[in-house]
């Protein structure tokens, strides 16, 4: 699986437990997030409707900040063996566990710095020398959920003037990337509630805004050395 990884920057196939996907679905109903990921405008997801109502701007994430720690099922998953395996076999060292996020994503008008703001265009992440992220859909996600988007192979073939801008390359329009390195690379990952996967931060790769109905997405990152890190 981690050669998998290696060869096209991502891997798709991992399912939660249904008893895990359960605990975080409930912990998802009972503790408050966050609009926009501000910590000055908490509510529970079903008061979503007020809170859209109350805020200036379009609702395009809620965050839950740090409070998945104290989850249980999201502590499973941070130690368990098989997906810390694949980490230390993908980074060739013993992986690090650097930090996770558990977070909504709407459907709401967004614009082009909104998307950047929200790693909704294609981007990179350098987060460590090297690092692995896990990812989880912890609800159903098709075409109109805003599904995840890899464009495979990038974090092997990118261009020497993309790799000199790094995280930067989030300012280069989505067209001129899919031009750039072909249409037949970008892969669309849908699924299933309780869905997973995994891939290389350095891989181009974005989230979408949803367009019909919210998502619930869980990830996770690994790395070889705990940097104190605060973007996605």
């Amino acid at each position: 699986m981690a050669q998998l990884i290696r060869t096209n920057g991502y891997y798709v196939g991992f399912s939660l437990q249904p008893s895990i996907l359960q605990g975080l679905l409930t912990f998802a109903k009972t503790t408050p997030c966050y609009a926009n990921r501000n910590p000055s405008q908490p509510f529970y997801i079903q008061n979503k409707d007020k809170i859209v109502k109350d805020l200036d701007t379009p609702l395009l994430v809620a965050g839950y900040l740090d409070s998945h720690e104290s989850c249980q099922a999201y502590q499973k998953i941070k130690h368990d063996p098989y997906l810390l395996a694949i980490a230390s076999q993908y980074l060739n060292h013993p992986a690090v566990y650097l930090r996770g996020e558990l977070a909504w994503g709407f459907p709401a008008p967004a614009t082009l710095d909104d998307k950047i703001k929200t790693a909704r265009v294609y981007h990179c992440d350098i987060n460590d020398f090297k690092t692995i992220k896990f990812f989880f859909y912890l609800t159903e996600v098709g075409e109109d959920e805003g599904p995840h988007v890899y464009m495979q192979g990038t974090h092997r073939t990118r261009k020497f003037s993309h790799q000199g801008l790094g995280q930067r390359c989030a300012a280069i329009d989505d067209e001129t990337l899919v031009q750039t390195y072909g249409r037949d690379r970008v892969q669309v990952v849908t699924g299933a509630a309780g869905l997973g996967f995994a891939g290389d931060p350095y891989c181009l790769h974005k989230g979408t805004v949803p367009t019909k109905n919210p998502r619930l997405l869980l990830q996770l990152e690994f790395g070889i050395t705990p940097y104190r890190i605060w973007y996605f």
